[in-house]
Order: C-alpha cells, then structure tokens, then sequence
C-alpha cells in the first residue's frame, strides 16, 4: 500500500548560492573570454538559499517554467513558482519508517505539469501527482538491478526510471507497474559476456551514472 507522505513549509533565506542562467546564457570559451563582466552580471542572477548542504538537482516545469524544485543532501527540498526568484524550503513530516531516523540524500528530481518525482538514496522513489502538494513513496522491488539514478516525468502518471546496472522502466500508472525498455543490464552483459570464454571480459566493471 502506498504510504502518503506530508510536507510542510520551513522558510527560506540564505547562506548557499544557486546559480540560474537566464535562457541563452550559454556561450563559446572564445566568447566567454570576450565578455565584460558587466555582460556576465547582467547574464546571470544569484540566489541564495537558506542552507549549507550540497545541492544534487534542479528541474523546472516545461508546462509553466516558473516552477521548480532543487533537491539536495540531509532531504533538502525546496521550490519556487515565479522563475527563482523566490525559493521556499520544504521537509517530509513522516518520511521514515515506523519512527527511522534516516537522513536521505535527495539526488534527482523531475516535473512535468503535475507530476512530480524524486529520488533519493538509501534507495527510494516519491511521486506527486498534485505539483507538489502531496506525496506518495513508491515501493520498489527487492529485485531492482541497481540502485535507482535518474528518472524522467513524461506525463500525467507516466515516467522512465534509470538504475545503476543501466535498467531502464517506463511506468504508465503512476508506478504501479513497471515494464522493462532493455533486453538486459549491463552487469548481465557483463557476466554472459565473460561466462562465454571471451579473454578479458571479466575485467570490464562499473556502473552507470
């Protein structure tokens, strides 16, 4: 059964600075290097956030592009509705379980007109349907390849989820099911590859980030 997570607002001022361009902002090295700084200033906003923990991610909403999320380290979360210029500090009220102490590091996070996901890692995966205001933690299977890396909202219920083993799912129903997009992960190549006499094989390690 999906547990139904609650947020509350924590406030927002400032002692680490997030960087957002203005669209266009990126240029060549040999016109970086011409530029004034002038030029850059007025290229560039800094804004500061009320937190000294390291930020992972930010994603804003192709369907109204003044909302946003940044994700980061110890469950910092926090979002803006009007482009960045004003950055509100969220936090889980009943994130653990049973009473857990955990502190999770939030590493991704994506928006797609009212679906919202993030993930975080110890291994989990939330998912808003209401831009936001509500949460849901989708369970995950003890038999997931990898550790869950990245994943992609594509619309109302739908999203694509990446693992460390380079697993790719797409769900269609808000995370209820899940079908696989790869034949097989890499580690699966790997030891087939290597089970298969190829010399040298067995060498190849790693993971996908």
């Amino acid at each position: 059964e999906d547990q139904v997570l609650t947020t509350r607002e924590t406030g927002a001022i400032s002692r680490h600075a997030l960087l957002r361009g203005a669209t266009g902002a990126a240029a060549t090295a040999s016109g970086a290097a011409a530029a004034s700084a002038e030029e850059v200033d007025q290229t560039w906003v800094q804004y500061d956030l009320n937190t000294g923990e390291t930020l992972y991610d930010i994603d804003f909403d192709a369907e109204d592009p003044l909302h946003g999320f940044v994700v980061g380290a110890r469950g910092l979360f926090y979002e803006t509705k009007d482009g960045g210029k004003r950055w509100v500090s969220r936090s889980f009220t009943n994130l653990g379980k049973g009473g857990d102490n955990i502190s999770y590091r939030f590493q991704n996070v994506t928006v797609f007109g009212d679906d919202v996901w993030i993930i975080g890692k110890p291994a989990l995966l939330l998912h808003s349907k209401d831009s936001g205001k509500s949460w849901k933690r989708v369970p995950l299977s003890r038999k997931l390849p990898g550790d869950p890396k990245l994943i992609l909202a594509k619309g109302p219920g739908k999203a694509e989820l990446a693992t460390s083993s380079g697993a790719v799912y797409l769900t269609e129903n808000d995370g209820k099911n899940w079908r696989s997009l790869v034949k097989e992960t890499v580690d699966a190549t790997l030891n087939r590859v290597s089970s298969s006499g190829v010399q040298g094989a067995s060498y190849f390690t790693g993971s996908v980030k």
